[in-house]
């Protein structure tokens, strides 16, 4: 394993772009934070004449990828064994291989989908005020998240500081956009970006606050996201999904599925 600097940046974008939808954090962090420094390393392993398999740190989050399933897993094992991972992701058929090593975590799949043009059609809910979230919202942002049981994992209470500094600083670097869904002054739903990049840009966090299920909020939301968004030049958008319930909202703002993403946690 060697790790790879600001000189291997070409080189790294060409070999991910093969398959952009998967490689979307890891084009987006590139852009937006470089190849070596504190918050971001990208290592590499190399075998057979070719570029085995890549690692990507993002704070204490992995992202493995390669091009090839037959990549050599054990040397991926012994690498991220060594290393303090909150947690290991990537493309569900590469992870299904390493898996086993880790045993006191587990593999969670989900289908990957992409958006080249959001479908019209969608009305606002009455009552509703749909607007992008400032700095001044991102309390109230990570307070929504960490209320409701699905994302428990990722917004532990007792990280709320880390979280909301960490969702401050991607808003002003311009790395996340998020856009709330407001009740007479109260956020009931949310929807987020990451891995923002000059091509696209990954949807995350859509969430809406349990006793406001049913009405439509998470579609006007992630709808307006994404109007923000193609609005601001992205080609594509992509999301992920776990439940055939989301991917019929999601096929109806005009997302496809693509394949399955995983993640090791």
């Amino acid at each position: 394993m060697r790790t790879l600097q600001e000189e291997h940046r070409e080189e790294i974008l060409c070999y991910v772009k093969k398959e952009p939808e998967m490689n979307l954090f890891l084009i987006g962090d590139i852009e937006n934070f470089g190849v070596n420094n504190e918050t971001v390393n990208f290592y590499l392993h190399e075998e057979r004449g070719r570029w085995d398999f890549l690692i990507l740190r993002f704070h204490q989050f992995y992202i493995l990828y390669s091009q090839y399933e037959d990549y050599n897993t054990e040397e991926a094992i012994a690498f991220l064994s060594r290393q303090t991972p909150d947690c290991i992701s990537g493309k569900t058929a590469l992870l299904e291989r390493i898996a086993p090593a880790f045993p006191e975590w587990e593999l969670e799949s989900t289908y990957m989908s992409r958006c080249n043009e959001p479908k019209g059609g969608l009305t606002q809910p009455e009552g509703m005020e749909i607007r992008r979230l400032g700095e001044e919202d991102v309390e109230e942002a990570v307070d929504l998240l960490s209320d409701i049981r699905e994302f428990s994992k990722t917004y532990r209470k007792e990280e709320r500081g880390e979280q909301i500094r960490r969702m401050k600083e991607e808003i002003s670097l311009g790395s996340k956009v998020a856009v709330g869904g407001f009740l007479e002054g109260r956020m009931v739903s949310i929807a987020s970006t990451s891995a923002e990049n000059s091509e696209s840009a990954m949807v995350v966090g859509v969430a809406t606050d349990e006793n406001f299920r049913g009405k439509g909020y998470a579609s006007a939301v992630v709808s307006a996201l994404c109007r923000d968004c193609f609005g601001r030049g992205k080609k594509y958008l992509c999301l992920f999904y776990d439940n055939p319930v989301a991917g019929k909202i999601y096929n109806r703002i005009g997302f496809q599925e693509l394949g399955k993403y995983g993640m090791i946690r």
